[in-house]
């Protein structure tokens, strides 16, 4: 929930800089969205909290910044929003095992879940952007159906990654 709005904010400020078409603001958005929502969580396990807000940040914006430096190069590279996002939940996941070493063991599952819960938010919003193309939702009924499934990737996400961070075996 807390990502849309900071990509509509990062997309104004790229506007005013040149670079408001600039993909990379949709991954820094949702990643900071979900960084945000995540820290208040993520205390309780002890890794820094700047680090793993960069790693979500960071994480899933690189994806989307491989695209935007081909445009710039003049090479317009295959694009695919849902395909970044998957890529960009595995960066993350790497990144955020990497931060829970200190107090885990066998975090490649830390890794799968965020690959996972990234690709479900993914398939969420595929699924939301096709619901007014299909004509099937419309008014303000249709409005809140598709926030609803727009919101419930995040849900997805949260559900996988809280899941295997509460199984993952402490190493002490």
């Amino acid at each position: 929930m807390l990502g849309v709005p900071i990509i509509i904010l990062l997309a104004l400020l790229g506007e005013m800089v040149g670079i408001g078409g600039a993909q990379v603001l949709v991954g820094a958005g949702m990643g900071a969205g979900v960084g945000l929502m995540q820290l208040p969580l993520i205390g309780a396990f002890r890794p820094r909290r700047a680090p793993w807000f960069w790693s979500s940040t960071i994480g899933l914006s690189l994806p989307f910044l491989v695209g935007d430096v081909g445009k710039l190069l003049g090479r317009e590279l295959p694009y695919s929003l849902y395909v970044c996002v998957a890529v960009g939940g595995l960066i993350v996941g790497v990144w955020q095992a990497y931060l829970l070493r200190a107090g885990f063991r066998a975090l490649h599952w830390w890794v799968v879940s965020s690959l996972i819960g990234w690709s479900g938010a993914s398939a969420a919003a595929a699924l939301a952007d096709q619901l007014p193309k299909q004509g099937a939702i419309s008014g303000v009924l249709g409005l809140l159906i598709y926030l609803f499934v727009l919101i419930a990737g995040g849900l997805v996400l949260g559900l996988c990654t809280g899941a295997a961070l509460i199984r993952l075996p402490p190493r002490r």
